[in-house]
């Protein structure tokens, strides 16, 4: 997805967080909410009986309906409380309440944003052994949880929640609200997936097997200024509410849309599903914005097609992945498209 020429001045904006007392976070049916996770995201990672449950104790709706993103937060740092495991019981060994902490303490110690993420991915791989994470300075900043493309949809919807709490907390290390370039994360099909994602506003390219935070790299230059190490819990939620204010502000229904069929060959009602909306609202906004599904979907396959081309993929194999049933149909489409057939264009290199 196109979002034009990064701009330093919009990546990076100050904010202020307020001290706050350490307590349980009070669970709370209307913070202004602006986003919302699917239930589906909450049942797939915890289990649908253990979901249901939370809601209930919270007194949240427990129907089934879409979670504030906020009371989403509340939920899973509260469960941490009860359970003392950081990783919600969703590993065979249980990760003791304080875990995260040893990684923000030897983030902190660094001298810039950079050099804070080199230190927590080291300390990551004494204080998380089963889930190393890499850091990487250059042409920009990258935070990499490697290999998730390869392990249960549980697994993977919790390390997409992982990367969004990363990213608050180099927000709240940084004293600024980081804007990232882009996400890149393997394709995925799990009930819920890139919902959390899609609070940071910015595009989600999927490929691969790792999933990246990637920042621009003068980020990696921001100093650390973050104080009252002792109030972390709060401060960090007060962070993620923060940032998170109008995040699907900055994401058109197009981009949204996009991000979803670059992901995999989606119908319209799959897509709607997936963003919570039904089909003719989903037409309307995109209509809105100037835009069709049909359109859209004509976007994403031609340019899967003329990359697949260039990269010698079979046209039955390459059918299948853009959503054709049959090769011929592939040959008309790339006709209509660029006025040339699969092999004229294979020779274009």
């Amino acid at each position: 997805m196109a979002r034009g020429k990064d701009n330093s001045a919009r990546a990076m904006r100050t904010f202020s967080l307020k001290s706050v007392i350490a307590k349980p976070f009070p669970l709370s049916e209307n913070d202004g909410v602006s986003a919302q996770i699917p239930f589906a995201f909450l049942a797939t990672l915890l289990g649908e009986a253990r979901a249901l449950a939370m809601l209930a104790a919270a007194g949240l709706p427990d129907d089934g309906t879409p979670i504030g993103h906020l009371d989403f937060w509340r939920l899973l740092r509260n469960n941490i409380d009860q359970t003392g495991d950081e990783r919600h019981a969703l590993g065979p060994d249980t990760v003791p309440d304080g875990s995260f902490e040893l990684l923000l303490a030897a983030m902190r110690l660094g001298h810039d944003l950079g050099d804070g993420l080199v230190r927590l991915a080291a300390a990551s791989r004494i204080v998380w052994p089963d889930l190393p994470l890499v850091a990487r300075r250059g042409h920009d900043l990258r935070l990499q949880v490697p290999g998730t493309g390869l392990v249960p949809a549980q697994r993977r919807l919790y390390l997409e929640m992982v990367m969004v709490v990363l990213h608050t907390a180099c927000c709240w290390m940084a004293g600024q609200k980081l804007e990232p370039r882009r996400i890149i994360a393997p394709a995925d099909d799990a009930p819920g997936n890139g919902a959390l994602f899609a609070l940071l506003g910015c595009a989600v390219v999927r490929r691969g097997d790792d999933i990246e935070l990637v920042y621009p790299a003068s980020a990696a230059d921001v100093k650390i200024v973050a104080e009252r190490f002792d109030l972390w819990p709060s401060l960090l939620f007060e962070t993620y509410r923060q940032i998170t204010a109008e995040p699907l502000a900055r994401i058109s229904i197009a981009e949204q849309v996009l991000g979803l069929l670059w992901q995999s060959p989606l119908d319209q009602a799959r897509v709607a599903g997936l963003m919570g909306l039904s089909v003719p609202t989903l037409r309307r906004r995109l209509a809105e914005e100037g835009h069709s599904f049909r359109g859209l979907l004509s976007h994403v396959r031609q340019q899967q097609a003329l990359a697949a081309l260039r990269a010698e993929v079979g046209l039955e194999e390459l059918a299948e992945r853009v959503g054709y049933s049959e090769a011929r149909s592939l040959r008309r489409a790339t006709r209509r498209w660029f006025g040339a057939p699969p092999s004229a264009l294979r020779k274009l290199g």
